[in-house]
């Protein structure tokens, strides 16, 4: 039973190195905290990912799908939409949900493998 704990835990401990590239503890924070990185092209990128997540926003509150202002005239409420999707869904922890899925399927079976009596085994 204790050989399968181990392996289990040595399991679960590989399993999470692998995937803690996306969720980064701040260690310059003492309450825990964690950090999510971006990965991006160049300043102006970051500048054009904010931009777009602002012009959302604008939209959603404008209500008619126009900027108020005059210097982004030429951006369209379909690329601004589209580039906010991208970070969404670049910064939606799969792997870490396909860990925890993991961790409470280990976890569920050595806690019944534990809880079952010798008897429970025979059927």
């Amino acid at each position: 039973m204790k050989k399968k704990k181990l392996k289990t835990l040595n399991d679960i401990h590989n399993l999470h190195q692998s995937l803690i590239s996306l969720l980064k503890q701040d260690s310059g924070c003492s309450s825990g905290n964690y950090k999510v990185s971006l990965e991006l092209r160049d300043n102006n990128d970051l500048l054009l990912n904010i931009s777009s997540l602002l012009e959302v926003c604008v939209f959603a509150l404008d209500g008619n799908g126009t900027l108020l202002s005059p210097n982004n005239q030429n951006v369209t409420k379909h690329d601004s939409v589209c580039r906010v999707l991208e970070l969404v869904l670049t910064i939606l922890p799969h792997s870490q949900m396909d860990f925890m899925d993991y961790v409470t399927e280990k976890l569920t079976n050595l806690d019944n493998t534990t809880t079952k009596s010798p008897k429970d085994h025979q059927l």
